[in-house]
C-alpha cells in the first residue's frame, strides 16, 4: 500500500513540475521614469523666472539700459538658419529672405494658432484678457529686413505687444 501512495505523490509531483508558477514582482523603473520627467517639465516651465529667455549658443544679443525685466512671452527666436517658435522651427531664413512679401506664412499659421490658444485660456481664467505678447530674440547681426518681416507677421497674427530681448548693458553713471 506504501507504494502504490509513493507512486500517486510522484505522479502528483511530476504533474506539478509542469505548471507554471506565477510570481509578481513590480518594477518600479518606468514609474520613476515618469515622475523623473513630470518633475523636470514642472521645473523647466514653471520656474517663475521671468528673466530665464533661451538663447542660442552663438547668438550675441543687442545690449540695453532698460531696466525692466522681460515677462514669460511667447519666444520668437531668429538663429543664423532658421525661424523658430518657442522652440520649433518653423521657417529657413535663406527661403525668408528671398520673398519679396513682408508676412511669413509658416510663422503666421502657427502663431495664429497660438493666438487661439491664449484667447481660450483667456476665456477660461477670467479677468486675464489675451494680451498678444510676444519676445523676439535675434541676434545683432541679423539684417533688419528679416526683423521688419518677423515684427510684421507677429502684429498680424494678433500679437501687437513685441519684445525686443537684449543683454543689459551696465549703465555709465
Amino acid at each position: 500500500m506504501r507504494k502504490s501512495h509513493m507512486r500517486a505523490r510522484s505522479r502528483f509531483s511530476e504533474r506539478r513540475k509542469g505548471v507554471a508558477t506565477v510570481s509578481t514582482v513590480l518594477t518600479l523603473t518606468s514609474l520613476v521614469d515618469l515622475f523623473t520627467n513630470l518633475v523636470l517639465f514642472l521645473l523647466y516651465n514653471f520656474s517663475g523666472e521671468a528673466s530665464a529667455i533661451p538663447a542660442a549658443e552663438r547668438m550675441k544679443l543687442p545690449e540695453s539700459l532698460a531696466q525692466l525685466t522681460p515677462q514669460t512671452t511667447l519666444t520668437v527666436m531668429i538663429t543664423r538658419s532658421d525661424i523658430l517658435l518657442d522652440g520649433m522651427k518653423v521657417a529657413e531664413i535663406g527661403q525668408v529672405l528671398k520673398e519679396n512679401d513682408l508676412l511669413i506664412p509658416a510663422l503666421k499659421k502657427e502663431m495664429d494658432y497660438a493666438a487661439e490658444r491664449g484667447k481660450y485660456f483667456a476665456n477660461i481664467s477670467a479677468g486675464k484678457p489675451f494680451e498678444g505678447r510676444v519676445t523676439i530674440l535675434g541676434d545683432k547681426n541679423i539684417p533688419f529686413r528679416l526683423l521688419e518681416k518677423v515684427m510684421y507677421t507677429c502684429s498680424q497674427a494678433e500679437f501687437g505687444q513685441i519684445d525686443l530681448a537684449v543683454i543689459q548693458k551696465e549703465s555709465t553713471g
